[in-house]
């Protein structure tokens, strides 16, 4: 009687170990399903160092490679210290399309532009060329225009500098009586307008006298114009009620010489100008607003 109350429980034990074996094979069941639906991306890509997204659809995967690369920018011209939006588009050999991660960016120079996500920042003015690349995949190449224009006016680009230092007057594509490095220097160095007139005033002054500084009698007079123009701002402007004036004791050109007689050539050019007036004395120029050749805006007068 006590061996048959034995086996029974020996039998008892077999099925309850059973059971709970079946219980546990199913709740791990359960949480492989789980997992893996958590981590399912429906039409995802994760883009690979050697550019190979991997899109997934309920539990299935399938590897898809980049199969080309659609670079866009909004605007193709864009002033200095703007910005643009940049977009790359990703085709796969699924024909599914997606915006990539990792992208290498090929920037021709490369200081003169900044990208952040979607965000392209113009740093320098100059033509560039942007390209992305993706693993092994590139896109194609955009050319972006960047100009610098400051309140209306548009500089010249920066010159090549042993090209404006072969001459004596240097590069001055725009052809307003300014050598492009010193038009540059004045709108990157000043900031209000009627400064940034006086100085250009001054350097149109400075190019006339040194082309022949045997002439220096004749062509004076654009040095005495200047000289009367700073006057009035430093002295007058304040009588007219104006709101910008010259602090008196400026050394106007102290300030521009640094730049404006940059070579050896050119400060020779200068002195002998000065040269010629050896011995001679002469009244200050009065100040006049009417000499200023620019008006009040900074900008050179239509007539000049």
């Amino acid at each position: 009687m006590r061996r048959a109350k034995t086996i029974q429980r020996v039998i008892l034990s077999i099925a309850l170990i059973l059971t709970l074996s079946a219980c546990r094979n199913q709740d791990d069941d359960t949480d492989t399903v789980s997992k893996t639906e958590a981590t399912v991306q429906i039409g995802a890509y994760a883009s690979s160092s050697n550019g190979v997204g991997t899109a997934t659809t309920g539990t299935d995967s399938a590897t898809a490679a980049i199969k080309s690369l659609t670079l866009k920018i909004a605007t193709t011209t864009l002033n200095r210290d703007h910005n643009t939006t940049i977009t790359l588009q990703a085709t796969y050999d699924d024909n599914t399309t997606q915006t990539p991660i990792n992208i290498e960016w090929l920037i021709n120079p490369k200081d003169a532009v900044e990208i952040n996500g979607d965000t392209l920042t113009a740093l320098k003015d100059t033509n560039v060329t942007i390209q992305a690349k993706v693993g092994n995949t590139l896109s194609n190449k955009v050319k972006l225009n960047i100009y610098w224009e400051v309140d209306g006016h548009r500089l010249p680009p920066e010159p090549d500098p042993k090209i404006n230092n072969a001459t004596l007057l240097g590069v001055d594509v725009n052809h307003n009586g300014v050598r492009d490095d010193v038009e540059r220097w004045i709108y990157k160095t000043y900031r209000n307008p009627i400064e940034r007139g006086i100085f250009m005033q001054s350097a149109r002054a400075y190019q006339k006298v040194i082309v022949d500084p045997k002439r220096a009698h004749e062509t004076t007079r654009y040095i005495d114009d200047a000289y009367s123009c700073e006057a009035y701002w430093t002295f007058k402007s304040q009588d007219n009620n104006k709101s910008f004036k010259l602090y008196m004791y400026r050394d106007l050109e102290k300030e521009i010489s640094k730049i404006q007689f940059n070579t050896i050539k050119r400060y020779m050019a200068y002195q002998r100008f000065n040269a010629e007036f050896n011995g001679e004395t002469f009244d200050s120029p009065k100040a006049s607003k009417d000499k200023c050749e620019f008006d009040e805006n900074g900008i050179l007068k239509a007539e000049q």
